[in-house]
C-alpha cells in the first residue's frame, strides 16, 4: 500500500478505523496478558508503528528501548508480520544457535534477490524453494537436494571462501595498502593540507578499496562511480522499504545509473579476460579486479541465474555493502584518535610497532597480520563498531520457537535491536565510562608487568555488529584489515592537526558529532559532522 493510498484509507474510514482500533487493542491486551509478551503501544494497529518504524526508525527504536528496559520479549506488527524484539544474551545466542528454524533466507528472497540484485521471478523461486540452508550439511530432512540446487549454499561459499580465507585475503590486504600507500604519497611533505575527514573516505579511500575489489577498469570506464555508489547508499532503504516508482522515482533512477555503470565494467571484463591464461586462478587481475568478484559472477552464470540484472546486482551489492559500513567506521576511527592529542600519540607509537624492514629492499611497510592484533587499536575498531553500527539482527520463525516463556509462531520476524545489546550498561559500563560514550580502552586489559592486552570477554551474544551465527557478514575480515590499515598508514605518515568541526555543507559546528539519525537501522552511521584537519606527509 503506498503511503498516499494510505492517507486517503485515513481519512475516508477514520471512523471505522477507530472502532476496529478499540477492539484490537482490547484483544491484545487480553491474549498477550495469557499467551504472549508485551506489546509497544500501536495508537493504528498495524499502521502507526509499521510508519514509524519506516519513515522514523530513531524514534521508533527509543520506544522499543524503552519497552525491553523491563522485559526480555516485545511484539508489534511490521504491516501485518508479528515481529518480536528480543535483547539479553541468552537470547541473542539461541537465534544465532537455530538456524534451521531462525534465519534470514526470507529477507533474502523478497528484499535482497529482486531490489538489489534485480533477479527474475523465475530466479527468485529457484531460491525460495531451496529449504537446505546455507551450511555445507543441508537441513536435516533435505539432504536429498542436488547440490547444484543448494543456492544458499552455494551463494554463501562464495563469498566466505573468497573474502575470508587467508589465502584469498591476504591478497585484497596488501593490494589495498599498496593502493592506499600510494594515494597517500600524492600529499606533500613540505605544506601543509588542509583535508575533510569525511571527503578523503568517501572519495580517497573509497577508491582504493573499489580498486581492491573490481580493478583500475570500472573506474576508467566511469569517471563518476564514486559518487553513484554513495548516491545510491543514500537511497538504498527507500528501495528496501518497497515504495513503488510512480510515488518516488528518484532511488530506482540512481539505481539504474549505478547498476549501468557496474554493467559497462562487467562487459568489459567478460570480454578481455582470458580465461584459458594464467590470470584464470590469479588472486586479483586488472579485469574483475579480486577473485570474490569473478568467482560469485561465473557461480551466477554456471547456475543459470543470467538474467538482464543479475551479475551487475551482485557486484553493485557487494561493493555496496562492503563499503557503506567500513567507510563510516573509518571516519568515526579517525575523528576519535584525532581529537584526543594524547590518543594521537599513543596510537601512533603502537603502530610503529607493527612494521617491518624487508631485508632484500630495506623498504618498510606495515605487517597486516601484527597490525590486528594491536591491543589499543583493535580496542579503538572494536569501541567504534560498537557505538555506530545500529540495526535491527532480523530473522524468520519456520518453526515455533520459545523464548523467555513466549511462544512466537511460525511466520514471525525476530528482531534483536543492535543498540540495546550494545548500548547495555551492565555489560559495557565502567566507573567513569559509561557505555554510552566512547572510552578507546573499554576493551585493554593491562598486565602485572603494564602491558597493553586485548579483552572482549563475556560479550557473547552483546557484541554482533557483523551479525552472527550462519549468516555472519562474510567481508568482516577484509573491512577489519581496511580499517586499521587506513588509519596506520596515515597517523604514522603524517604530522596532523585538528582544525575544526563543520556541518555538513562545511560550514562551522557548534558541537561535537553524533550518530546521523536518517541512517538509524540500516548499518554503520556516520557522523552527522565533519572534521577539518591539516596534514603533511613526514618523509
Amino acid at each position: 500500500m503506498s503511503m498516499s493510498q494510505l492517507q486517503l484509507l485515513i481519512e475516508h474510514h477514520a471512523l471505522e478505523l477507530l472502532s476496529a482500533s478499540i477492539i484490537i487493542i482490547a484483544i491484545t491486551l487480553i491474549t498477550s496478558s495469557r499467551r504472549g509478551p508485551p506489546s509497544i503501544w500501536d495508537p493504528i494497529p498495524f499502521v502507526f508503528n509499521t510508519i514509524q518504524f519506516i519513515r522514523n526508525n530513531e524514534k521508533f527504536m527509543k520506544r522499543a528501548e524503552n519497552a525491553l528496559k523491563d522485559n526480555t520479549v516485545v511484539k508489534f506488527h511490521l504491516g501485518p508480520t508479528p515481529a518480536y524484539l528480543v535483547a539479553r544474551p541468552k537470547n541473542i545466542q539461541a537465534i544465532f544457535r537455530n538456524s534451521q528454524f531462525i534465519h534470514n533466507e526470507g529477507s533474502m528472497v523478497s528484499i535482497t534477490l529482486p531490489v538489489l540484485y534485480r533477479m527474475t521471478k523465475e530466479e527468485i523461486k529457484r531460491f525460495a524453494a531451496d529449504k537446505s540452508g546455507r551450511g555445507k550439511n543441508p537441513f536435516p530432512g533435505t539432504e536429498n537436494t542436488p547440490k547444484n540446487e543448494r543456492y544458499f549454499y552455494g551463494f554463501e561459499h562464495v563469498h566466505t571462501e573468497y573474502l575470508g580465507r587467508t589465502q584469498y585475503l591476504t591478497p585484497l590486504v596488501e593490494h589495498f595498502q599498496d593502493q592506499l600507500s600510494r594515494a597517500l604519497e600524492g600529499y606533500s611533505s613540505q605544506e601543509w593540507t588542509t583535508v575533510s575527514i569525511m571527503d578523503f573516505c568517501k572519495q580517497d579511500v573509497t577508491k582504493c578499496a573499489v580498486h581492491t575489489l573490481l580493478g583500475p577498469k570500472v573506474l576508467e570506464l566511469n569517471p563518476g562511480f564514486l559518487d553513484s555508489l554513495w548516491d545510491f547508499d543514500d537511497v538504498l532503504f527507500q528501495l528496501a522499504m518497497g515504495f513503488p516508482k510512480w510515488i518516488n522515482s528518484r532511488p530506482y533512477e540512481v539505481q539504474d545509473q549505478y547498476l549501468a555503470a557496474v554493467q559497462k565494467y562487467l562487459d568489459s571484463a567478460w570480454t578481455n579476460f582470458d580465461w584459458d591464461g594464467p590470470s584464470a586462478t590469479s588472486y586479483w587481475e586488472p579485469h574483475f579486479g579480486a577473485q570474490v568478484s569473478r568467482e560469485l559472477v561465473m557461480w551466477l552464470k554456471e547456475s543459470g541465474f543470467n538474467g538482464p540484472n543479475t551479475g551487475a546486482g551482485a557486484i553493485a551489492t557487494l561493493v555496496w555493502a562492503q563499503n557503506s559500513n567500513t567507510t563510516p567506521s573509518i571516519m568515526w576511527t579517525l575523528m576519535e584518535i584525532i581529537k584526543d592529542p594524547s590518543l594521537l600519540q599513543a596510537v601512533r607509537e603502537e603502530v610503529v610497532t607493527a612494521y617491518v624492514t624487508s631485508p632484500e629492499t630495506g623498504l618498510r611497510s606495515l605487517d597486516a597480520q601484527k597490525l590486528v592484533t594491536l591491543p589499543l587499536l583493535t580496542s579503538i575498531y572494536t569501541e567504534t563498531l560498537r557505538m555506530r553500527v545500529n540495526f535491527n539482527l532480523i530473522r524468520h520463525v519456520s518453526k515455533p520457537v520459545v523464548m523467555d516463556g513466549y511462544t512466537i509462531p511460525t511466520g514471525a520476524a525476530i528482531q534483536a535491536p543492535m543498540t540495546v545489546a550494545h548500548y547495555d550498561e551492565s555489560i559495557w559500563g565502567a566507573d567513569q565510562h559509561p557505555a554510552s560514550e566512547f572510552w578507546a580502552e573499554r576493551h585493554v586489559k593491562y598486565t602485572e608487568d603494564g602491558r597493553r592486552v586485548f579483552a572482549l570477554a563475556g560479550s557473547s551474544g552483546s557484541y554482533f555488529p557483523y551479525g552472527g551465527g550462519n549468516t555472519i557478514c562474510p567481508g568482516r575480515h577484509f573491512a577489519k584489515h581496511e580499517v586499521m590499515a587506513t588509519v596506520a598508514l596515515i597517523i604514522s605518515n603524517f604530522d596532523i592537526e585538528f582544525l575544526e568541526w563543520t556541518q555538513l555543507d562545511g560550514s562551522p559546528s557548534d558541537r561535537l558529532p553524533r550518530n546521523d539519525p536518517r541512517y538509524c537501522g540500516a548499518g554503520a552511521m556516520p557522523p552527522d559532522r565533519d572534521m577539518r584537519i591539516r596534514w603533511k606527509r613526514i618523509t
